[in-house]
């Protein structure tokens, strides 16, 4: 799979971020927006068939151009997610905490 192949779509509820393949929801990323500064991660949801195909990544992606477009620090209690911030220094400008760098 191909990363044009997915297009990203932020709920309603603001809370939530989906990748879509096709008409399905391959992927989910839910956060909450702490104040006027801050997102929180708490959770990432991929479809089995899809692990390994970097859509934590892609959609971290998305989260990460949602806070640098709104002024805002990141920081995650998703293990997946924290663990891409370690291995993306190129998300350091909005990263909250430094976790160990």
């Amino acid at each position: 799979m191909q990363r044009t192949d997915i297009s990203f779509e932020f709920a309603n509820d603001g809370c939530h971020i989906y990748a879509i393949c096709e008409t399905r929801r391959i992927g989910s990323i839910f956060f909450v927006k702490i104040g006027a500064d801050k997102i929180m991660i708490s959770d990432a949801e991929i479809e089995p068939e899809y692990k390994d195909q970097d859509i934590e990544l892609y959609l971290t992606q998305q989260i990460i151009k949602m806070a640098r477009e709104q002024h805002r620090k990141v920081m995650s209690i998703c293990p997946y997610i924290t663990n891409i911030f370690k291995q993306h220094p190129e998300f350091d400008d909005v990263r909250l905490l430094n976790m160990g760098r």
